[in-house]
């Protein structure tokens, strides 16, 4: 007998950065190429990830855009498709990001 478990997808999704920014608030965004749209990663204040891992992203996220590096974001909210991640402050936390070179 089979019996079919809910499934939580994993999705990892890559490409270019076309913008960084962070906001007055500490949310830093990107906007990749995966999405066409600004999507927040973390926020430096909010405690979702720590405060360090979110600057480290942050200068990741910087140093991609600045040298036209592929980034990888991986999440784990069981979302289906990278094109459909919520956008600015109802975007999920990636479990990583990553300089995919």
């Amino acid at each position: 007998m089979l019996i079919a478990a809910p499934a939580s997808a994993n999705i990892w999704c890559s490409g270019k950065l076309a913008g960084v920014y962070i906001t007055s608030s500490g949310d830093v965004v990107i906007n990749g190429s995966w999405r066409n749209d600004w999507t927040r990663i973390c926020n430096l204040n909010a405690g979702e990830v720590s405060a360090v891992t979110c600057s480290m992203w942050a200068s990741y996220a910087a140093t991609a855009k600045k040298d036209s590096l592929n980034v990888k974001v991986a999440y784990t909210a069981g979302l289906t498709s990278c094109s459909t991640i919520g956008t600015y402050e109802t975007s999920p936390i990636p479990y990583y990001l990553m300089l995919d070179v």
